[in-house]
């Protein structure tokens, strides 16, 4: 889940939409290390009271001479790219800075990449759907800075759940048949794999064996046929954004990043990629900040460095720490969703009151389900509510779950 402030739509039309440079690089050679990359903030932003830390110097995300720096620090530690959170082509301010990170990138020897966002609304249908990977690929993907893979463009989603993986055939059949290009959806999304070429889970932190995490979906995914981008994460703190059963991953000065990046390396993916450069909201950036100074880049520098010369890292010594304890369900069955932000309703209907929301990668107990079993009643820590159950998996015997 991304955190996007509206203060950004005020500034849209201030930020000029960039020409790209005509030709595509050839593919990164070797062993790829991405970061997650978020273009949305503004110098009036850093003052918000739900952040924790900020970063070593507050800036705005639209200014070149920022992503000049942001791109310079992050290829001194040996990143390969940026995937940026874009909102689509009718967007105009996610946009112009991703054009403007493009030219920057192609300065300094970098690449970029969108992560298409279907999760803030902008993209709503299927037609908009298409117009945005359209855009992605005919436009944006010409420029000589976007990042490819094997020679192709690669393009990542987030929250491509809004659809069924029939209606991206749909999309794709019309934009890219041939697979020209690669999509990497997100998130514990197996059967999108076929129509989408890969897979990866943008959130790790609730996992207290990370290295376990990356290898059991390497094996999922690489058996359905499909790319694997493993993920490395320094931690995760989302205590102040007013989420139910917020997730909390202590970085343990540096364990937790150690164990995530050299269990995502362990497990033989195609690409790395760290969540995230600058998350601030959700406490996960390795980008220099106030709290922790250069540690997690100067960390990542080490890592990456040992990465691209061995092939292998050396996690820390000492078994995995133990994972939180999860909640117990009075079925015995569980519910995690699969959305990032998934609405909990009073009743099971979409015209009923919401009265909560819940997001992967949480467990809530499943109380109980409707007669068709499209709707699920669970607890969400604060209550009871009802929430759609094509936008979430349930765990153990659905028979044991009583009909309401």
């Amino acid at each position: 889940m991304k955190k996007i402030v509206i203060a950004l739509l005020l500034a849209a039309l201030l930020v000029p939409l960039l020409p790209a440079a005509p030709t595509p690089t050839a593919s990164a050679q070797g062993p790829l290390v991405l970061a997650y990359f978020y273009g949305w903030f503004n110098s009036g932003q850093w003052g918000d009271g739900q952040l924790i830390d900020r970063p070593a110097e507050p800036y705005d995300s639209a200014n070149g001479g920022v992503m000049a720096r942001q791109i310079s620090q992050a290829k001194s530690a040996g990143i390969d790219g940026f995937v940026m959170s874009w909102f689509g082509p009718d967007e105009p301010y996610t946009t112009g800075v991703f054009h403007g990170l493009l030219d920057q990138a192609a300065a300094q020897g970098f690449s970029a990449a969108v992560d298409v966002d279907m999760g803030q609304g902008f993209i709503g249908t299927t037609d908009a759907a298409l117009n945005t990977v359209s855009y992605a690929i005919n436009t944006l993907a010409n420029h000589s800075a976007y990042l490819r893979y094997n020679g192709k463009p690669v393009i990542f989603f987030w929250k491509q759940q809004r659809f069924t993986p029939g209606q991206w055939a749909e999309i794709r059949n019309q934009v890219d048949p041939d697979h020209n290009t690669i999509w990497i959806a997100e998130g514990a999304a197996t059967e999108y794999i076929g129509v989408f070429d890969g897979l990866n889970l943008y959130n790790i932190a609730w996992s207290g064996n990370p290295a376990g995490t990356n290898a059991t979906w390497a094996a999922r995914t690489t058996r359905a046929g499909g790319y694997f981008v493993a993920t490395a994460m320094p931690g995760f703190d989302e205590s102040r954004l007013g989420r139910a059963n917020p997730v909390v991953r202590g970085r343990g000065d540096g364990d937790y990043f150690r164990r995530s990046f050299a269990g995502a390396v362990a497990s033989g993916p195609h690409m790395i990629i760290i969540t995230s450069w600058n998350e601030f909201f959700e406490n996960s950036h390795i980008e220099p900040s106030q709290a922790y100074g250069s540690f997690y880049l100067d960390l990542a520098r080490e890592m990456i460095g040992q990465y691209k010369a061995s092939g292998t890292v050396v996690p820390p010594p000492g078994g995995a720490p133990a994972a939180p304890a999860g909640p117990t369900s009075p079925t015995g069955v569980l519910v995690a969703p699969t959305a990032s932000t998934l609405n909990v309703r009073a009743a099971p209907t979409t015209d009923a009151e919401q009265v909560a929301q819940v997001g992967y990668p949480n467990l809530y107990p499943l109380l109980a389900r409707t007669a068709d079993s499209a709707w699920y009643l669970i607890d969400f820590g604060g209550g009871q509510g009802w929430i759609a159950a094509a936008y979430a998996r349930y765990q153990g015997d659905i028979n044991a779950v009583p009909v309401q």
